[in-house]
């Protein structure tokens, strides 16, 4: 199968920088990997560069078959330790606090047919099938309090957050957004969040970081719904070099002109099937 790849991240109207990073490649397979800094974790652009680039490293792990879904969940979080406290180590061979790693990370790959994707943390996922129709899943957390794999490495930490989330027991959000409407599921916020897709019934899926919920309207203060933003991101009209950069510059100056903007910074890649 012939797939075509592409990422972009981009700095969000109302940041000093930019605290999202991206990587993409085809070795050893297809993948994009994306990581969202939290915005109030001084250097969490350097501990989002960090992660994404570890779990690079990892990629043979994650794509590892998996006999059940149980060994699956259970190899996410093996994974997902394992990759933070590399990063840790290097954290603190630069002179930076382990906070710097208070970032999400969405790790998605591809074999054969299929795309896989990992979170940790919030974001998003758009799929869109052969006749054009998008949908989206969207996840958040209670207080807009993502659960960081940077809260593994402390168990102070790790216990304040979970005391602070309210009840921890539906403090993950699953959102999943189409034409039909949006349903919710709750889950326990240490949830392992892991989706897989058929390229073959959904031609085109992206991943994105939860700036795709953050273009708003300043007039009246109210956000675009994912859905609508993800209809408009995966409609590339081709799928040349850099063809989500193309619309992803496209889509922002359109809605610049409506008087719209993403404050918060926004990271996007696609797999697209080339038919």
């Amino acid at each position: 199968m012939m797939i075509a790849l592409d990422s972009h991240y981009t700095i969000g109207r109302l940041h000093l920088l930019c605290q999202d990073y991206v990587c993409q490649g085809r070795k050893p397979f297809p993948y994009i990997i994306l990581s969202d800094g939290c915005s109030a974790a001084p250097d969490s652009d350097l501990g989002a560069r960090l992660l994404a680039l570890n779990a690079r490293r990892l990629l043979p792990w994650f794509a590892f078959p998996a006999a059940t879904d149980a060994e699956r969940v259970d190899r996410h979080w093996r994974l997902g330790r394992r990759l933070v406290r590399r990063a840790a180590r290097q954290a603190r061979e630069l002179g930076v606090d382990e906070e710097v790693l208070d970032a999400t990370l969405l790790v998605a790959w591809c074999v054969e047919d299929t795309v896989y994707v990992h979170l940790y943390g919030d974001g998003c996922i758009a799929a869109r099938r052969a006749d054009g129709e998008v949908a989206v899943i969207q996840v958040e957390y209670a207080g807009n309090a993502p659960y960081y794999l940077a809260y593994l490495l402390d168990a102070e930490r790790h216990d304040l957050y979970e005391s602070a989330i309210g009840d921890p027991s539906i403090a993950q959000s699953v959102h999943y957004l189409s034409k039909t409407g949006v349903t919710r599921r709750l889950e326990p916020f240490n949830s392992a969040t892991v989706f897989s897709f058929n390229l073959t019934t959904l031609p085109t899926v992206a991943v994105a970081t939860d700036g795709l919920h953050s273009l708003v309207n300043p007039e009246t203060g109210n956000r675009l719904d994912a859905l609508s933003v993800a209809r408009e991101l995966l409609e590339f009209g081709d799928v040349n070099d850099g063809f989500i950069k193309r619309r992803l510059r496209q889509v922002l100056v359109e809605y610049d002109r409506l008087g719209m903007f993403n404050f918060d910074d926004l990271s996007l890649g696609a797999f697209v099937k080339i038919t």
